[in-house]
């Protein structure tokens, strides 16, 4: 499990002073500007803003770079809509240019089961590791935190709340959003993490079991990375703040979506009861079933006895 320097070490995560978006495209009737893009403009993102694309041109006023390295001053995080085959030279271009996280938004990795996909990620993850820089994803959005003014959804609200929610599934992460905006709930941070070939569940769930901002922490699952790392920091994180989850992969169908998706065998019904029961989780069935009780959680005072 790992330390609280470890834990305090994510922090930066949601602090970038620059994002750069690889794959947009200046044409107008191309959408990825709106998809990556446009949310960081709707919150008002603080810092730079930079689109690449080795075409150059513009979008929406923005100057499209050629490439990162051409990028004045810093980038701290990369959004990236390219495909994987593109994955690994843009992972390189990353660490020369001293990029701290990358979201991949494309699929195409270890989850096809193919060889090409496996060399492909086991080569980001290598170069990655040699720079020093993280990666959420692939197949993912990345994170919403309102704080500072980070976004990765359109008409995603921009006030601040205190529940934290992560997700392996990108239509769930919009769900939870929308549906808990709509309901009068508020988040903190808000992860969509995917196939989680480097940062993964247990990584966020000890980020957000010290994270001051974070009083309820919500997920969905559809596997875990290390299963002994996962139990400790469950079982730290229900100690000090409400934990609900929803796992998927209750039904044969349910399971065979969670591998499809993210490459994760899910694990039986059974098992994940008793792992709940015993570490003060509380699991849910259903996605209503888990925002109902997030709604609870934020708006019941705690029981007396």
């Amino acid at each position: 499990m790992s330390t609280k320097a470890d834990v305090e070490s994510l922090e930066y995560l949601f602090h970038p002073r620059s994002i750069a978006f690889p794959g947009v495209s200046s044409n107008p009737a191309n959408p990825i500007g709106d998809t990556l893009i446009g949310p960081s403009l709707e919150i008002e993102f603080d810092g730079g803003l930079y689109p690449v694309n080795p075409k150059g041109g513009e979008w929406r006023g923005l100057k499209i770079y050629p490439s990162l390295k051409e990028i004045p001053g810093p980038v701290d995080y990369v959004v990236s809509l390219l495909p994987a085959s593109a994955a690994p030279k843009l992972m390189e271009e990353c660490v020369a240019k001293g990029v701290k996280l990358v979201t991949f938004f494309s699929a195409g990795f270890s989850e096809l089961g193919t060889e090409e996909g496996r060399r492909l990620e086991a080569e980001i993850l290598e170069v990655a590791k040699r720079g020093g820089v993280r990666i959420i994803g692939p197949n993912c959005f990345g994170i919403y935190c309102p704080k500072t003014k980070l976004c990765s959804g359109l008409a995603f609200p921009k006030e601040a709340g205190n529940v934290s929610f992560i997700g392996q599934s990108t239509s769930i992460f919009f769900y939870m959003v929308r549906a808990g905006s709509s309901r009068g709930a508020r988040f903190s941070k808000a992860i969509s993490y995917g196939k989680a070939c480097d940062l993964n569940e247990s990584d966020f769930l000890e980020y957000l079991t010290q994270d001051p901002d974070t009083e309820i922490i919500a997920a969905y699952l559809e596997g875990v990375k290390d299963g002994q790392r996962f139990l400790k920091a469950l079982k730290a994180a229900a100690e000090l703040k409400p934990v609900i989850i929803y796992k998927a992969g209750y039904t044969e169908a349910g399971a065979k979506t969670a591998a499809s998706h993210t490459g994760s065998l899910a694990g039986g019904d059974a098992i994940w009861d008793a792992i709940f029961k015993q570490m003060g989780v509380i699991g849910v069935y259903s996605m209503d079933e888990l925002m109902d009780l997030i709604l609870l959680f934020l708006f019941m005072s705690p029981q007396k006895g």
